[in-house]
């Protein structure tokens, strides 16, 4: 009986000091050698063939769970911006939306600081009008209307309000037109058809818009199936019968869809689980990618009788070398796009030619000032084209 005991009380012990491990370890495999550690622990310390059975069942899970995630975490090509530390002021920026999930607040900032090692790689303030765009230079009275609506790269992440695709479109321009920044870090497809069918941009209804553009990468593909820990409160839509349905946020199906959640869960935890039905996971994202991006060309057509010109940053027949093994799938996705008629701006013809150096910020991977005058550039030509 008082063996019994003693096993009780070391396998919590063992439990616990787990579970401060886990809490505070970088990832789950850390977690998972912590366990197997611990594991080897109970061999040692536990009585009984049963008990010693047992933790050395859960040191081979342990292992086996560590195995996978290292090899899956092998062949998962290294994201951009590994190593780097993201801090905002304030901490939870951009804050909760109970439409989008989260979007800036109208008159407000945001100081954002990005640091790889001891070097600090930008300390940027954002700046927000009472619509909650990023502020652009002021266009004249009733001059012409562009809206820029996307991601980080829309937005300019890293950049001053005034080196923005947007302000720099302005700047090519000669300040002779109104930009709209609409640009949210972490934004997809879904946040922009969700804006606009929830009546977040009718205030630009009337005001003589004349183009939206918008930025497609190939990350986009995962957010429109959430797969970001962030994407949680974000829209969620699913295709049926080739329409799109807009079913709430993410979150909300993961709570009535319990498998469903678990499986994100783990997923976001390890590589390998994650990597489970990748294919079919990458069709569907496909499928529902190219939906949205069909609804939204339609949306901003009917709302705002206005072109959507999407720039992007996406393999095409030119490019698709560069881009690794995922690169004829992407290409195939990009194709779909072009049969919508959708105007397509290619960021790597644009800087072919340019030295990497000067296109993108350093550890970072987004955008220079330089690049996007690029693109201004562009953009402008193809607008003024007859």
């Amino acid at each position: 009986m008082a063996g019994g005991r003693r096993n009780y009380m070391i396998a919590a012990g063992l439990l616990v000091l787990l579970a401060i491990g886990a809490s505070v370890l970088p990832s789950a495999l850390w977690a998972c050698l912590l366990a197997a550690v611990l594991g080897l622990a109970g061999v040692v310390l536990l009585r009984g063939n049963r008990w010693r059975t047992g933790a050395l069942l859960a040191t081979a899970l342990a292992v086996s769970l560590a195995l996978l995630d290292a090899v899956a975490g092998f062949l998962t090509p290294t994201p951009i911006g590994q190593g780097l530390v993201r801090t905002t002021d304030p901490k939870w920026w951009p804050p909760p939306d109970p439409t989008l999930g989260f979007r800036p607040l109208p008159n407000s900032q945001a100081i954002a600081t990005v640091t790889f090692g001891p070097e600090t790689v930008y300390r940027r303030t954002y700046h927000f009008d009472d619509s909650a765009a990023r502020v652009t230079p002021p266009g004249p009275a009733g001059s012409d209307t562009y809206l820029f609506l996307g991601d980080s790269f829309i937005f300019g992440q890293g950049l001053p309000d005034d080196q923005t695709l947007a302000a720099q479109f302005a700047k090519v321009n000669d300040y002779a037109v109104r930009t709209v920044n609409l640009g949210v870090p972490g934004y997809g497809p879904n946040h922009l058809v969700r804006a606009i069918e929830a009546g977040l941009l009718d205030r630009y209804v009337g005001q003589s818009v004349k183009a939206v553009v918008s930025w497609i990468i190939p990350a986009h593909l995962a957010r429109v199936t959430g797969d970001g820990s962030w994407l949680g409160s974000s829209p969620r839509y699913v295709l049926e019968d080739g329409k799109l349905r807009h079913t709430g946020s993410f979150n909300e199906y993961r709570w009535t869809h319990p498998l469903a959640g678990l499986k994100y869960l783990l997923g976001e935890q390890f590589l390998f689980v994650d990597a489970i039905g990748m294919r079919q996971r990458q069709e569907e994202q496909a499928d529902l990618f190219v939906a949205l991006m069909a609804r939204l060309q339609l949306l901003v057509r009917e709302k705002f009788g206005a072109p959507l010109i999407v720039v992007y940053s996406w393999p095409d027949e030119t490019s698709q070398a560069s881009y690794g093994a995922s690169s004829d799938f992407l290409v195939t996705v990009l194709n779909r796009l072009r049969k919508l008629g959708i105007p397509l701006v290619s960021v790597d013809r644009l800087t072919s030619t340019t030295d990497v150096s000067l296109l993108l910020i350093p550890h970072d991977g987004h955008p220079t000032a330089y690049t996007y005058e690029l693109i201004a550039g562009e953009l402008t030509r193809r607008l003024k084209a007859p």
